[in-house]
């Protein structure tokens, strides 16, 4: 079986966003440096207490490729780059990393957004800018809307578990009026 090593978090990354991470813990320092030495992804999944003083995740995540790192004295400056997302067939401690065994899934359909969306595409216009946003299909335009959306961890969740691109952007349009945005 191949172990993928996983990061727990308190967050979310959603498939092609961008997540800057501050890397301290020696367990995920040595995770970082050997995937940047194999060149291999791992995993971000949102994490929650099991109640044994240990965290346990959830069990879908995403995959996450470094795209940027520095740093200085002991603390690791990272960015990723979500990739696919995953489903944890199993999973483990293998001494203080929580590793696992996934199932990728498939990519989503490639949807253009809907003309409704204009105030999305707008907020997507200041994300990235005015020509990558013109260009985004639905579901890259709600994963990074629902990385930057100002959600709480459980409800960015509940949105990476969504498989229509077009209902995703319809909950983070509803998430944000009733945040009056």
């Amino acid at each position: 079986m191949d172990w993928t090593p996983l990061f727990l978090l308190r967050t979310v990354l959603f498939p092609k966003a961008l997540l800057g991470l501050r890397v301290f813990e020696p367990r995920y320092l040595d995770m970082i440096s050997a995937s940047l030495r194999q060149g291999r992804d791992f995993g971000i999944c949102l994490s929650h207490p099991r109640g044994d003083g240990h965290a346990g995740p959830e069990l879908v995540g995403t995959l996450a490729r470094i795209v940027d790192w520095g740093g200085e004295a002991g603390v690791l400056q990272v960015q990723v780059q979500g990739q696919e997302r995953f489903t944890i067939q199993d999973w483990r401690y293998d001494g203080p990393l929580a590793v696992a065994v996934i199932q990728r899934w498939v990519a989503e359909p490639i949807v253009p957004m809907r003309r409704e969306s204009d105030v999305l595409r707008s907020i997507l216009e200041e994300l990235v800018g005015k020509e990558p946003a013109a260009e985004m299909d639905a579901s890259s335009a709600g994963m990074i809307l629902a990385q930057a959306l100002p959600a709480s961890p459980e409800e960015k969740q509940q949105l990476l578990l969504l498989q229509d691109p077009l209902e995703r952007l319809r909950r983070i349009m509803d998430l944000l009026n009733q945040r009056g945005a």
